[in-house]
Parts: C-alpha cells; structure tokens; sequence
C-alpha cells in the first residue's frame, strides 16, 4: 500500500484499527482514510459489526463497537471482492457482516 497522502484524519478505534490491520495486507487497496468516531448509545455495544456501502471510489465501511467510525477504503479491484476477503479472514471471525445501497444523504 503506497504511503498515506496528506495528514492523517483521525485516530483509529480500536475495533477499527483490528480490521484496518487485516485491510493493509489485502491487494488492491489503494488507500485507507479512517472519519470521525461518534459514541454509541445503546446497550447492545459490545458487538462488532463491519457494515459496506459501495461506492464510486471504492467502499466506505462503517465499523461499529463500543462506538461508530467510518472508514474510507479506495481500491484498485472490485469492491466487493476485497470486501469477500475480509469476510473470510481468521482475524474477523468475531465480527458480523452486512452490506447496503447508499442511501440519500450519505
């Protein structure tokens, strides 16, 4: 992976570094830009949830654990097929995956 452009955005969490660690190992993925964190509020946060929306560049995954980030990752394959090989990693038996559209306003 070549090296980040520009400053960094934000920290990782600490659910997202795990799956961002798996991420820079898998080819094709051309750069990782890591959004802002935003605290969960309900009770059910101990889970783990990995959740991709498609888009032009590549795919936005929204990690979810104790609290939210959102995680850009620009490709050079298909989206999805990266997103099959994080599925299938060892590391991310502990999550749960979902894909969606992207909806208005997102």
């Amino acid at each position: 992976m070549p090296k980040p452009r520009g400053k960094e955005h934000t920290t990782l969490t600490e659910t997202a570094q795990e799956v961002v660690r798996v991420l820079e190992g898998v080819p094709g993925v051309k750069m990782i830009a890591p959004g802002e964190i935003k605290t969960n509020s309900r009770k059910g946060a101990g889970a783990r949830f990995v959740t991709a929306v498609y888009t032009t560049a590549g795919m936005e995954l929204i990690i979810s654990g104790q609290s939210v980030q959102k995680v850009a990752v620009h490709t050079t394959r298909e989206p999805w097929k990266i997103f099959k090989e994080l599925q299938v990693h060892k590391k991310m038996r502990n999550f749960s995956f979902k894909q969606r559209e992207r909806m208005p306003g997102q």
